[in-house]
């Protein structure tokens, strides 16, 4: 299973929907980018009907990125009732954040 790739409006619609929603900020030449969103989308099937589970590539939609004040990608957004309540900034924080996941979904 692939990550959905988010416009700017799909984003906002989605985290308007309330309940939780996991978003990748990439960008289409960032090499952590790509490892990240490959070990997330490995991740995707074990989150199924627990989050919405998405990314968005900030060359494209880069005001996406501003409220969260994203300086650098790999970055990651949890969001959980319209809320960003987790920003992981960097490429550490979000391997460490889908081990984190992993780990939870085989227990």
């Amino acid at each position: 299973m692939s990550l959905n790739q988010l416009t700017d409006q799909q984003l906002q619609e989605a985290i308007a929907s309330g309940g939780s929603v996991l978003v990748l900020y990439r960008s289409t030449f960032c090499t952590p980018c790509h490892t990240i969103a490959g070990q997330l989308e490995a991740a995707i099937p074990s989150l199924r009907g627990e989050m919405t589970v998405a990314s968005v590539n900030i060359d494209l939609f880069p005001q996406t990125a501003a409220p969260l004040e994203l300086r650098a990608v790999p970055a990651m957004a949890l969001y959980k009732d319209g809320e960003p309540i987790t920003v992981m900034r960097t490429f550490v924080a979000c391997q460490s954040f889908i081990q984190i996941l992993n780990h939870r979904m085989k227990q």
